[in-house]
């Protein structure tokens, strides 16, 4: 058997690593192998072309469900951010770690890591699965073909935790993305002349028009207090077109997200928005033929819906220590890709989201301490099959 490290030391090893969303995290990917492959067998899940990797990593047997912990290895750049430390290596002040990937998400892969020799050492009857995706800073796009080699692996598992940053609180819940392109392609021309163009920056500005309208509607539609808001957002994040004030621009581009309640029709929303988008581009055609208006989705993940009361839940929360009823998170996690591959799924991980993307990005050494703690529990709990003790407890107890 390998060394047993502390959190903190693999959180430096992994924070020196920039593996920033959309570049090759093949450095990240081969420190984490190495660590675990004392312990565990090591899968590597290569995308098509062969510079990104996710990685699968199992202790225990094969034939029985198991529990998966899940994160990504990608964090966000840091360009233009004021920081006070080197981003990429770990600073220590008052009790707090700095560095980019601290609470988003590196914290909880330490930990998890750190935890593989006891989760080794307890002879499992219950596997775990640790599984590490890639590019989810930019829609959770790293994660359907893991998804899927778990959902395929010979006993679907039990459990899944996605480690995201939530200051060690149980969540159950979160909307679902979509994000969107749309680019309105005209004609140009000399502005003194506009009835011989077709003006794609006024073609699209109205689309966009639209889509605020239908933004409002939204506000009095589906509800669900669980939510702030309670209701699905779309939200239009970028619009750019034209140069010259004399020239009639032939291209606009607009970047917009719809952000949807558990169980609302998103494909009916996704109707409406296409419907509007026929309608801009209907409207370029008439100026000029070869016009058009064009959709292009960037992202998607689906929403995250456990119940309440589930009993998977009530679970993760013991092995917290138990700290309150499960609640719901504002941001987009992979955690709806497992619930909908038939995992139940909760979001429970050290850290706070509200210090992630942002200069000076931290978490506590007290939170990897509860997350260490969570995973000991958990060590002690797979010596035996987890179905029951999933089951057996009532919350509280």
């Amino acid at each position: 058997m390998g060394k047993q490290v502390s959190s903190e030391e693999i959180l430096g090893k992994l924070i020196s690593i920039a593996s920033i969303t959309d570049t090759s995290n093949e450095e990240v990917v081969a420190a984490i192998a190495t660590i675990a492959a004392p312990f565990a067998r090591v899968r590597r899940l290569p995308n098509a072309g062969g510079e990104k990797t996710a990685l699968l990593i199992s202790i225990g047997p094969e034939d029985r469900p198991g529990i998966v912990l899940s994160a990504h290895t990608d964090v966000v750049a840091v360009a233009g951010q004021p920081w006070t430390s080197d981003p990429f290596r770990l600073a220590a002040r008052d009790g707090r770690l700095y560095g980019r990937g601290t609470s988003d998400m590196k914290g909880f892969v330490a930990c998890v890591l750190a935890a593989l020799p006891a989760f080794a050492a307890a002879d499992p009857q219950t596997p775990v699965h640790v599984a590490l995706s890639y590019d989810e800073e930019i829609g959770c796009k790293g994660a359907g073909d893991l998804v899927a080699a778990i959902a395929a692996l010979p006993a679907r598992p039990l459990l899944c935790i996605v480690g995201e940053p939530t200051g060690m609180k149980v969540k159950r819940a979160h909307k679902g993305k979509t994000g969107w392109r749309a680019t309105a392609l005209g004609r140009t021309g000399h502005s003194a002349l506009p009835h011989q163009a077709a003006n794609a920056v006024t073609a699209l500005a109205r689309f966009t028009a639209r889509l605020a309208d239908l933004a409002d509607e939204l506000k009095t539609g589906a509800q669900d207090s669980a939510f702030d808001p309670p209701y699905a957002t779309l939200h239009i994040g970028s619009l750019h077109g034209g140069g010259a004030l004399n020239v009639v621009p032939d291209q606009a581009v607009m970047e917009f997200e719809l952000r949807s309640i558990p169980g609302s029709d998103t494909a009916a929303l996704f109707r409406r928005i296409e419907a509007l988008a026929e309608e801009a581009r209907a409207a370029l055609r008439v100026q000029a033929p070869e016009a058009d208006l064009l959709l292009e989705e960037l992202s998607a993940y689906p929403a995250l819906a456990t119940a309440p009361d589930a009993p998977e839940a009530a679970a993760v929360a013991r092995l917290t220590g138990d700290n309150g009823a499960p609640g719901t998170i504002a941001f987009g996690t992979e955690a709806g890709l497992y619930a909908q591959a038939g995992i139940p799924t909760l979001v429970c991980g050290p850290g706070d989201i509200a210090r992630a993307h942002k200069a000076d990005e931290w978490v506590g050494r007290e939170e990897l301490a509860q997350c260490d703690a969570m995973l000991a529990r958990l060590a002690d709990i797979i010596r035996h099959p987890a179905a029951e003790w999933i089951r057996s407890e009532p919350r509280g107890a």
